[in-house]
């Protein structure tokens, strides 16, 4: 059977209509394969999990790919194989971030906790340069000569605006970072108020497992841009609740 396109595809949705993954067959390498996206939130990532299963044991019982990628496709119910170039093109597609991932992401804050938000604004306002001057404790040797680990020591106010995030609720797992990239300041030095949450969920739970995550960030501009943009994003829906 002869193919258009090495690669073809079919998308799967969840039943409000978000794209969590994408089952793919590649004819050249005689693959079946799953792509999770990796925007999708708490739901679609469970979703993903019963596809990739479905496709594991859709490759075992050894069906033709032609014949594998079809039945599949019934089974999604969003239509027929599509072609792309290759494998890369299903790399891009997995990473893309659509606006229904940001309304998700962004649904999450909790504009009407007065307190939480009133709670970062003064925490952001006190910080100081020296709070911000963030040491490392570590590195010693042990009687026993073993060298400890190098730990970020945070001074409390800084660590004090670090936990406001969690109150307004910036920090949610809709948001799963141990699957995306680092989030980074663009060239321009303002974060989308989805960004900021990004952000926000990368470095207050992220810290937990790579120490020194809100360093970095406090030494890039990330730290700033975030709580600036959180803070803007609350004033404007303040202003326009409807919107």
């Amino acid at each position: 059977m002869q193919h258009q396109h090495p690669v073809q595809y079919v998308a799967v949705e969840s039943p409000d209509g978000e794209v969590v993954g994408y089952v793919w067959a590649d004819y050249a390498a005689g693959t079946l394969e799953w792509s999770r996206r990796a925007a999708t939130g708490v739901d679609g990532y469970r979703l993903g999990e019963t596809w990739a299963a479905k496709v594991a044991e859709t490759r075992e019982r050894g069906i033709p790919l032609a014949g594998a990628l079809t039945q599949l496709a019934r089974d999604a119910g969003t239509g027929p194989p599509v072609g792309v170039r290759g494998p890369e093109a299903l790399d891009e597609l997995a990473r893309a971030v659509t606006e229904a991932d940001d309304r998700r992401l962004l649904a999450q804050l909790g504009h009407d906790d007065v307190e939480a938000w009133q709670e970062l604004a003064d925490a952001y306002a006190a910080l100081t340069d020296d709070d911000r001057d963030v040491r490392w404790g570590g590195g010693e040797k042990n009687a026993n000569g073993a060298t400890q680990w190098p730990y970020p020591v945070y001074s409390k106010p800084l660590w004090r605006v670090v936990k406001a995030l969690w109150g307004i609720g910036a920090v949610t797992p809709e948001y799963r970072w141990s699957s995306a990239p680092p989030p980074a300041v663009p060239p321009h030095g303002r974060l989308r108020p989805a960004d900021a949450i990004r952000a926000a969920t990368f470095l207050a739970v992220g810290e937990r497992v790579n120490e020194g995550s809100v360093d970095e960030a406090v030494q890039s501009g990330l730290f700033d841009a975030m709580v600036v943009a959180l803070l803007d994003r609350h004033a404007a829906h303040a202003a326009h609740p409807a919107q």
